[in-house]
């Protein structure tokens, strides 16, 4: 039969969407379901509420069944083409009147045309359903087409990889393993590498590397990161694979296409006598049995590496024996299981001598390595710039996208170059100090000097030291009498002391208070209102006062209230919690205020009211003196009650001090009171919370002590975890 000459064909992609349209349909069915049934549930809940903030989505966290793309695809890919592990069936495919490119172009764009189908259906309801529950929920739209062009590059990588796997096995069981090798293996072997690596040498910054080639550049490999947690501190995040850099659709993309090209050649050229065998030949079959067995030997070696490094080898030779016979048993299972015929065995035992040599090599590979970056230690005279991924002298460098303000600092000082001598001078000495103590005492002096110090007289810094020929990202410890120096060159930087005073822009209708008691009265407007009021204080204020304030957040005793918004940085979304002070910011902390107390006033009527009635309602009091320049400071008075209201007396008692007439000013005492009744208390709801200023008499009053349980931390001790205690110790050391 004459072939036709295209190299594509509507026909055959029409009669490949069409095979497809069971798994197509089931997943259309659960994407849409997912787009309308999540935004409804959320605008429900918060309906209930009368106090509700409206609930700001990215577009993968309104929709998350519209992953079911990425199963979809591969499963299309083993339907669409299982033809090829079938003798019969691969003979009647290849006797068509169509070229094998035709073919393969045909049916591959079929199953790409469903991933298109499911991507635009799912992102059109979400659309739809949001608008109607614009109200309580809103979409960031600009999230939709990053969402779904990542989810098409993942989609388009497995398609690509499944099409190689299928082209050079012919069973479904190998189809699936190699496919799952190549997708995954390159990425798990240098992610186990590297990690092992940092392990070893605890002075290394950013295990995950940096450049076009890294790790977090594999959205595929990044989101299987992110499920399973393979890493930490790494930067990867749900955010960074579905709101990636332009860099990481680009790699991905080209990944894929590579994979398919690949897949186009290999299925040319291959054989229907292929079908129904794990392999094509016999060397591909020692190949592929020699790669499964390296998946497990890979993490031998890196862990094998990291005992060596630590000088521990002596104590777990017999644990590795025993995990190489476990490798070799699965050499040889892997033979037994594709051929099923054991005199097999006998011919693939001299691949075990491959499988030892290229352990050694990986071994020795990674002992040079270390060389090599324990050699890394420029003079001050060849660092152009460096950078302070961590400014506050704790080696903590969050990764989440959920930011306080020295978090938000910390992002923003990596892109600042610092070219102060000082500052270069020291972070030259001090690299080449901790590499020397690394050098003489290994791993035990290192953590010895930096870790396990009670005094905290060293403090941490992520540094990136930017030379002519690399980049490098080191963990320096720093003596904390020398952070000073470090500390005002930063602070002469003009970029750093902008970072400082110029939160960054939040998207709209995104700002929100922070969870406490008497915030949920006020809206978003007001808290952008409110925003901008701290925003041009940031402007005026004393530099020190503020570098102090947010350094000191965890203990300072000024704290007010939140402001929490959304923004964007290198096209991924960020909340920034910016903390109000009342000490930093006084016109934003009166501001607060007053717009407490206007929208708290019906209630504070009511309250009054119910004082005075019978109705059995239920009370807590929280009352707490005031800041550290008042005579209360650290006390704190607790009480609560169940009972109709006028025979409280803990409450009655609070009364006589509360001050009902006039907003709340900065530094005195106050009560936070909730109220709740089974039968109601207002036609908002079941309940209703406060903030209202007391007089500081109220913990002299010997009666306080009789119906309130009352505690004076600045006697008795502040109770804090270890965590803020660290913390603390550690700003401490830097200031």
């Amino acid at each position: 039969m004459k072939q036709k000459k295209t190299h594509f064909s509507l026909r055959l992609l029409w009669e490949g969407f069409q095979q497809c349209k069971m798994i197509g349909i089931f997943s259309a069915v659960i994407v849409v379901l997912g787009a309308v049934l999540e935004p409804v549930a959320q605008a429900i809940s918060l309906g209930g509420s009368p106090y509700y903030t409206k609930v700001v989505y990215e577009a993968w966290g309104i929709n998350v069944t519209l992953l079911v793309v990425l199963l979809a695809a591969p499963l299309m890919t083993l339907m669409l083409f299982h033809f090829l592990d079938n003798r019969a069936a691969s003979d009647l495919y290849h006797a068509l009147p169509h070229k094998r490119i035709t073919l393969y172009l045909s049916y591959a764009g079929a199953v790409l045309l469903w991933v298109v189908l499911l991507l635009v259906l799912g992102t059109l309801t979400s659309v739809i359903t949001c608008g109607f529950t614009h109200k309580y929920i809103t979409l960031l739209t600009d999230s939709l087409l990053p969402f779904a062009a990542s989810l098409f590059c993942m989609s388009f990588l497995l398609v690509a990889g499944m099409l190689v796997s299928m082209s050079v096995t012919g069973t479904v069981f190998t189809n699936v393993l190699f496919a799952g090798i190549l997708l995954f293996l390159p990425r798990l072997c240098v992610l186990g590498l590297q990690s092992s690596m940092a392990n070893a040498l605890p002075f290394l910054s950013d295990s995950a590397g940096t450049g076009f080639f890294r790790n977090a550049n594999n959205l595929l490999f990044s989101g299987v990161n992110v499920v399973f947690s393979m890493s930490e501190n790494d930067g990867t995040s749900v955010e960074t694979v579905f709101s990636p850099s332009w860099q990481a659709y680009l790699y991905t993309f080209l990944l894929g296409l590579l994979y398919f090209v690949i897949a186009a050649f290999l299925f040319r050229r291959r054989r229907s006598e292929a079908a129904g065998q794990s392999a094509p030949s016999r060397l591909l079959q020692h190949i592929y049995r020699i790669v499964v067995t390296m998946v497990i030997c890979i993490f031998i070696v890196c862990a094998m590496f990291s005992e060596m490094t630590n000088g521990t080898m002596r104590d777990e030779w017999f644990v590795f024996l025993v995990l190489y016979l476990v490798a070799a048993l699965v050499y040889f299972a892997y033979e037994l299981i594709t051929t099923k015929k054991w005199r097999n065995l006998l011919t693939a035992l001299p691949g075990l001598g491959i499988v030892a040599l290229l352990n050694v090599g990986i071994l020795l590979g990674m002992h040079a390595v270390e060389k090599h970056i324990v050699a890394q230690r420029p003079a001050m005279q060849e660092i152009e710039s460096v950078s302070f991924c961590s400014t506050d002298g704790t080696d903590y460098i969050s990764g989440s996208s959920y930011l306080n303000y020295r978090d938000y600092i910390n992002l923003m000082s990596r892109d600042i170059a610092i070219t102060d001598p000082t500052a270069v001078t020291l972070v030259s000495y001090y690299l080449d100090e901790n590499l020397k103590t690394w050098e003489e005492g290994g791993n035990d002096a290192y953590q010895s000097k930096y870790y396990t110090e009670s005094d905290y007289s060293y403090c941490a810094y992520h540094v990136i030291i930017r030379t002519k020929d690399q980049t490098l990202r080191r963990l320096i410890y720093v003596p904390a009498s020398e952070t000073e120096k470090l500390l005002n060159a930063l602070q002469t930087n003009a970029d750093y002391v902008d970072a400082w005073r110029n939160p960054p822009q939040e998207l709209e209708s995104t700002a929100t208070f922070g969870d406490q008691m008497g915030a949920c009265y006020l809206s978003t407007e007001q808290a952008e209102e409110l925003l901008q009021t701290y925003r041009e204080e940031l402007q005026s204020a004393d530099f020190e006062t503020l570098y102090q304030t947010v350094q000191n957040g965890t203990t300072d005793d000024t704290w007010v209230s939140d402001i929490d918004y959304t923004f964007r940085k290198n096209g991924r979304s960020y909340t920034l919690d910016c903390a109000i002070y009342q000490n930093l910011t006084p016109e934003t902390t009166k501001k607060f205020y007053e717009m407490l107390y206007a929208a708290q006033k019906d209630d504070l009527a009511l309250l009054s009211e119910l004082t005075k009635s019978e109705k059995n309602v239920s009370v807590n009091m929280n009352a707490y003196g005031g800041s550290s320049d008042s005579a209360y400071s650290g006390y704190y008075a607790y009480a609560s009650d169940s009972q109709p209201l006028n025979q409280s007396e803990s409450l009655q008692l609070l009364m006589q001090y509360a001050i009902l007439d006039r907003p709340m000013q900065a530094g005195e005492s106050y009560v936070e009171l909730y109220l709740w009744s089974e039968d109601g208390l207002t036609d908002r709801g079941n309940a209703i919370d406060l903030q209202i200023p007391i007089k500081d008499s109220f913990f002299d009053d010997p009666k306080t002590e009789n119906l309130f349980d009352v505690e004076n931390y600045n006697e008795d001790g502040y109770d804090v975890s270890d965590a803020e205690l660290d913390d603390y110790d550690a700003v401490e050391a830097v200031g």
